[in-house]
């Protein structure tokens, strides 16, 4: 997936009503022009007359541009209260203004989708329309019957769509008592339901208007045993979200308490809402492929989870060796997994390397990986062939540095 305009994408066609631009240029050459242009640019040009405004808002013409800058989109928090949209080529398009002012600055939450999900204080979620840059608010609290944690407990999250009834469904986890050893019952479990989707939640927010739980935080069944804190956002593949158990529980005695094999993945699935452990991760191949150099507590922080294409992906980031292998899930019935891809991320000049967290893998192979040092985060594209990397954007090192992966257009 390249930022590059191609060649062979031809100007949309011609209407009667976008023909007459204001101006001496030729209607073809005036849409060639904007067709180069980036977004927020060919946002601006709108305010020029109305025939421009016109002929940018035509949906032939976003087609075509959209052919000629094929995203996706990154949504950045580089600090403070706004969010940077990134194109691949690593320039900001656009940048919004959240409304979270205060000392919490806002987390992006990892999702892709056409919209942009926050976490604020108090795991408050908001969404934001890149296009507008309106910001609206998620109902402040949770299910009914559950106390609402404060920010400094475990959060995690997943956003996908229940393909049967093409309703969207957010599903967030909160870990109400991490140091009480509160384990399994010590979760905080809900989903919220968009119905006809966040668009339609979006011009519909008077909780009025939902019925049967539409737009209401519910209760839902916790996961059967504790996650892992140090990978806070599930991935959903196929109408299930994934994640991963905390690394304690790979080892005696949890794996007797809770019945779990280990290195199992659990899964919530969002049509039953109910939860899994059937399918097994690449971890006891990961362990051997090390020769005894690496035990199932040595792969806490460095396992996270991505997906490609309906693919559940396994990354691990060996310290030892400064790889990153790439683990696809071929047969999730039989959990075969196959290393697809191994990146070199080499030595960070000035830094200490201290995990690494999947972002996006592109049509054309790269993959798009968010880098975390001691100082520094970098979001690098890194090209599994040659094993160069080129970087995106560097930011400094916060807890809430996040990135999603905004889907839709901005000239909508």
């Amino acid at each position: 997936m390249s930022s590059a305009v191609p060649s062979a994408v031809p100007a949309p066609e011609r209407r009667p009503e976008t023909t007459a631009v204001d101006g001496v240029l030729p209607s073809e050459l005036l849409i060639e022009i904007l067709l180069l242009l980036p977004a927020k640019d060919v946002c601006r040009v709108r305010a020029v007359c109305p025939s421009w405004r016109s002929l940018t808002y035509d949906p032939l013409f976003v087609a075509a541009y959209a052919a000629r800058h094929p995203g996706p989109l990154l949504a950045v928090n580089n600090g403070g209260a706004c969010i940077d949209l990134v194109d691949l080529s690593g320039d900001v398009v656009k940048r919004l203004r959240t409304t979270m002012e205060g000392y919490y600055e806002p987390r992006v939450l990892c999702t892709r989708f056409e919209y942009v999900l926050l976490q604020g204080q108090d795991h408050i979620i908001s969404v934001i329309d890149p296009v507008s840059g309106s910001v609206s608010a998620l109902p402040v609290g949770i299910a009914e019957g559950l106390a609402c944690p404060g920010s400094g407990y475990p959060f995690w999250i997943a956003l996908g769509q229940v393909a049967s009834k093409g309703e969207y469904k957010l599903v967030r986890i909160v870990g109400e008592d991490l140091m009480g050893g509160g384990y399994g019952d010590g979760h905080l479990c809900e989903v919220f339901t968009f119905g006809e989707g966040i668009g339609h939640w979006w011009k519909n927010d008077n909780p009025a208007a939902y019925r049967g739980g539409i737009g209401q935080w519910r209760k839902v069944e916790s996961p059967p045993a504790y996650l892992d804190p140090s990978f806070t956002n599930g991935v959903v593949v196929k109408g299930a979200a994934y994640y991963f158990f905390d690394r304690w529980h790979f080892e005696q005695p949890y794996i007797d308490s809770y019945n779990i094999k280990p290195g199992c993945i659990p899964s919530f699935n969002l049509e039953t809402e109910q939860w899994s452990v059937a399918v097994q991760g690449p971890i006891s191949q990961i362990i051997e492929k090390s020769n005894g150099v690496l035990n199932y507590r040595d792969l806490g922080g460095r396992i996270m989870l991505g997906e490609h294409k309906d693919f559940l992906v396994t990354v691990h980031y060996n310290k030892k060796t400064s790889t990153v292998d790439l683990w696809f899930l071929m047969d999730a019935e039989n959990s075969l997994w196959s290393r697809q891809h191994i990146i070199q991320i080499g030595n960070i000049p000035g830094s200490m390397l201290v995990g690494v967290q999947p972002v996006l893998v592109l049509d054309d192979g790269r993959i798009i990986l968010l880098v975390r040092t001691q100082s520094k985060d970098l979001l690098r594209i890194y090209s599994p062939g040659t094993n160069n990397a080129t970087v995106l954007q560097v930011m400094a090192s916060s807890s809430y540095v996040g990135v999603g992966i905004y889907t839709g257009s901005l000239l909508c």
